[in-house]
């Protein structure tokens, strides 16, 4: 990062990332419908759903409400490595999951 005339200019690195972030979040949605940049819409809702479930994340959170989707396959999230993921971490350091 750089500093130019009181403002913070993103290095070439870091745009690159945060660009990258955008994307994904455009492609599988976002986490938790609060972050949502139109909350209060239901169609924004049933489309960040959708590509949840496009992309195999079938848990979404609403605050600390879990909304599941169901994906009518087995996805293979309820092996034992992947549950020992979320022993003994706090609510939002890993992706919603039951």
């Amino acid at each position: 990062m750089d500093v130019r005339w009181g403002r913070v200019v993103a290095s070439d690195g870091v745009r690159a990332m945060m660009e990258s972030a955008l994307t994904a979040r455009d492609r599988v949605g976002v986490s938790d419908f609060v972050l949502l940049e139109n909350f209060t819409s239901e169609a924004s809702f049933i489309e960040n759903l959708r590509k949840r479930f496009k992309e195999n994340l079938i848990y979404t959170y609403i605050g600390s409400v879990l909304v599941s989707v169901n994906p009518y396959k087995d996805l293979e999230i309820y092996t034992k490595n992947h549950m020992e993921r979320y022993r003994g971490v706090n609510f939002y350091e890993v992706s919603p999951h039951m």
